[in-house]
């Protein structure tokens, strides 16, 4: 009996020792995980689109981040978060300097490397009742950006953008055009 009990509690101590490393060392992911990071300031951008008799603005903060090692900047609307336009790059480096970028469309399921100089540009607007999307294609036009420092700013007119088949009914279904300027930020972090 003396020993069944010696035999229980040493399973518990050693359960309960396993149980400590376990939680210490969940712990220390969770704070290295939590570790804080340097953010970019938050910018701003105003972005019109025109179809037909329809105008679509997106205007409020704007910002980049890169997602499966491509940046992506984007500027999204104060009053309705689900409207956004974006820019999307091949690879994780924010735009040079003056550098003209072509605007191409998108090939998200292409394998490969991309071309460094070529971006896709894309436009969307998600409700409860609908959704709108709009993006580049190959004669879509070209977009430079302006670096100073951290700050980045880019303006733009007259983009054609193609129409989502799927999504896009009636009047939206037509070649959209956008125009307007953003300014964001580098993460120093990205």
């Amino acid at each position: 009996m003396m020993g069944k009990f010696a035999l229980t509690f040493a399973l518990f101590f050693i359960v309960a020792a396993c149980k400590s490393e376990t939680t210490d060392t969940v712990a220390a992911t969770s704070e290295t995980a939590m570790a804080p990071t340097e953010m970019a300031k938050e910018g701003h951008g105003k972005v019109t689109l025109r179809c037909g008799s329809q105008t679509l603005v997106v205007d409020g903060k704007s910002g980049g981040g890169t997602t499966s090692g491509d940046l992506i900047v984007a500027v999204q609307d104060k009053l309705v978060p689900a409207k956004v336009f974006t820019i999307s790059f091949n690879g994780k480096d924010y735009p040079q300097d003056g550098k003209v970028y072509k605007i191409k469309k998108s090939d998200f399921m292409g394998e490969g490397k991309k071309p460094a100089d070529e971006v896709y540009v894309g436009f969307s607007e998600i409700t409860q009742k609908s959704q709108v999307d709009w993006s580049s294609d190959d004669q879509s036009g070209t977009i430079q950006f302006d670096v100073t420092g951290d700050k980045i700013q880019c303006r733009f007119s007259n983009i054609r953008l193609q129409p989502s088949a799927m999504y896009n009914k009636g009047e939206s279904n037509a070649v959209g055009t956008v125009s307007g300027e953003m300014t964001f930020y580098k993460n120093q972090n990205n």
